[in-house]
């Protein structure tokens, strides 16, 4: 049994059990490039245009009874951690009240940030589960309504132990699986920003308590590190089947442009990519797959491309290596710890779109071993040659395709080809001309899509995603 923890109060203390939750940094969740998949750059495309941004999530919602699950608890502590995998999160927090209490105000907020951070990674997350009791954690004064008090606002005031410090906690006995709940501040329902679990219904964002083994749910992984170096940490986003909470493996799906692959308030309504394999699943179409979002930053343009180019201010890219190697070192590690899914190239698969989908094509190039499926969706293919002479990625497979890979690729747009389209349609002409010329067979390894007119925007990749999930994933 875990021992009662000790909720220290200026003056007194009390019994409690804590939980905390933090997204992007620790306490508050700031999405970097949130405003699109270009991180606040725009695109070339082969007309010289801009591209638009972005995949999707799901948004805020009010007292709503829908759940979502998570396959992560109890899972091993991996180099993300941070903390000590030896003392249970709930005596941590204990412990770290007492030592917030004597700490100076002008260092509280600091230290209380680090621990949310620290909580986030533990292996329930926030909130935190200590037995049967549920501790919420949160950075600002409020109360904590769910489908556990019928909603009620005022039902579970949260308090503030240490005065001057920007750390308040409430503990509510919830038999696991617990389900959705919400902060309330000024009379507002809002989602908790640091709970791992979360979903979204007509009601906007919901957090959630527990993973519940009959729903899908969402997870979040704030200032993900691990092997990033030299790039900059980042978000990571998982949609996880129902499925997936018996402990059954699935195949792994990773999509870049993250803050737009799930949530619906992302550009142009975003992806939804977990809402439409959702109901691809349910309906027999597809198997279950596990989708991983990693998000962009501001330096995407560097990140997504293989080479330099020039878009008229100097130099830009070619960082791609490195991203490369931070998914395949760094990110997909930590998702084969945290969750049960297959490895290896027949059960791992890469999408993305525009210079998502460029860089989906250079993983795919330059790590044949791990990516069997590699998708790529309007991808801008001229990378390289808008204001330079570099190698294109259609160069890059005309020398030497990765054998064995099974291989999506799609656009919108239409001709005049060469010297016009729009929505980088005649690229993408070539380059299937390309993998067709080096023996890739059309609906066997090669799956090449057109829809004549079709913007470039998440609004039209969301609409052709069932068909590259279908390609790939068929149901039995």
């Amino acid at each position: 049994m875990t021992p009662p923890l000790r909720f220290v109060a200026v003056v007194a203390a009390l019994t409690l059990c804590a939980c905390v939750d933090s997204a992007d940094g620790a306490g508050n969740e700031t999405e970097a490039g949130s405003s699109g998949t270009s991180g606040g750059t725009t695109e070339p495309t082969t007309v010289g245009g801009t591209a638009g941004t972005g995949s999707s999530s799901e948004t805020s919602s009010g007292p709503s009874e829908t759940s979502s699950s998570s396959s992560s608890e109890g899972s091993a502590e991996t180099g993300s951690t941070t903390g000590e995998a030896e003392r249970s999160a709930c005596d941590r927090l204990d412990a770290f009240v007492v030592e917030l209490d004597g700490e100076a105000p002008a260092e509280a907020s600091a230290s209380v940030d680090a621990f949310v951070r620290a909580m986030q990674y533990e292996a329930h997350g926030l909130p935190l589960r200590c037995d049967d009791r549920v501790v919420f954690v949160a950075t600002e004064s409020g109360s904590v309504a769910g489908d556990f008090n019928d909603w009620d606002p005022e039902a579970l005031v949260m308090e503030q132990p240490v005065a001057d410090a920007p750390l308040w906690l409430a503990e509510a006995e919830i038999e696991a699986p617990g389900g959705l709940y919400k902060f309330v501040r000024n009379a507002e329902f809002v989602a908790d920003p640091n709970a791992r679990r979360h979903g979204w219904d007509e009601f906007g964002e919901y957090s959630q308590v527990d993973a519940d083994p009959a729903r899908s749910h969402h997870e979040r992984w704030p200032g993900f590190s691990d092997a990033v170096e030299p790039l900059e940490p980042r978000m990571v986003r998982v949609f996880v089947p129902a499925a997936a909470n018996g402990g059954r493996e699935l195949p792994v799906l990773y999509m870049h442009d993250g803050q737009n692959v799930f949530s619906p308030d992302a550009f142009f309504g975003g992806w939804q990519a977990s809402t439409t394999a959702d109901a691809l699943i349910t309906g027999g179409t597809i198997r279950p797959v596990l989708i991983v979002a990693i998000d962009n930053t501001p330096a995407r343009l560097e990140e997504y491309s293989h080479v330099q180019d020039d878009l008229g201010d100097g130099p830009i890219g070619g960082l791609a290596d490195d991203y490369a190697d931070f998914v395949v070192e760094g990110v997909m590690p930590f998702v084969e710890s945290r969750y049960a899914v297959q490895t290896g190239p027949a059960s791992t698969a890469v999408l993305g779109s525009s210079m998502g989908g460029l860089v989906s094509l250079h993983l795919g190039h330059r790590h044949p071993d791990v990516f069997g499926y590699v998708g790529s969706m309007s991808g801008t293919l001229a990378w390289g040659t808008f204001g330079l002479e570099n190698e294109t990625m259609t160069d890059r497979y005309a020398s030497g395709a990765p054998a064995g890979s099974v291989l999506y690729v799609d656009s919108g747009g239409t001709g005049p080809c060469p010297g016009g389209g729009s929505d980088n349609y005649c690229d993408n002409v070539v380059f299937a001309d390309v993998l067709r010329g080096q023996g890739w067979v059309d609906e066997d390894d090669l799956y090449y899509r057109w829809v004549e007119f079709a913007p470039h925007n998440e609004a039209a990749w969301a609409q052709r995603l069932p068909a590259a999930l279908t390609d790939w994933f068929p149901g039995a």
